[in-house]
């Protein structure tokens, strides 16, 4: 999927039954950063868990942003630096 504006493809890999596994190729190199991998939380609650995240120490870094398919997501650090995101079905934007 073209993600537009210079940001590159979004690769899927899926099974029959639901999407397993998401990347983008190209945006490491070009945010000047080394290849890694970026755990994705699946939350009842984009905005609650947003707020429960600061709440407990950690950073919300972007987000909430919309993404293809009514859904959205957002990218975190934890008060020890680790990064995760947090996804939420578009039935669950709240």
């Amino acid at each position: 999927m073209d993600m537009g504006a210079g940001m590159g493809i979004y690769f899927m890999f899926n099974d029959p039954d639901k999407i397993t596994k998401g990347g983008m190729s190209n945006m490491a190199k070009a945010m000047n950063m080394p290849p890694h991998w970026l755990h994705y939380v699946t939350v009842d609650e984009i905005a609650a868990t947003m707020e429960r995240v600061k709440s407990k120490g950690g950073k919300v870094l972007n987000g909430p942003m919309d993404v293809p398919g009514g859904d959205q997501i957002a990218q975190c650090q934890d008060p020890q630096g680790g990064f995760f995101a947090v996804y939420a079905a578009g039935k669950n934007k709240k």
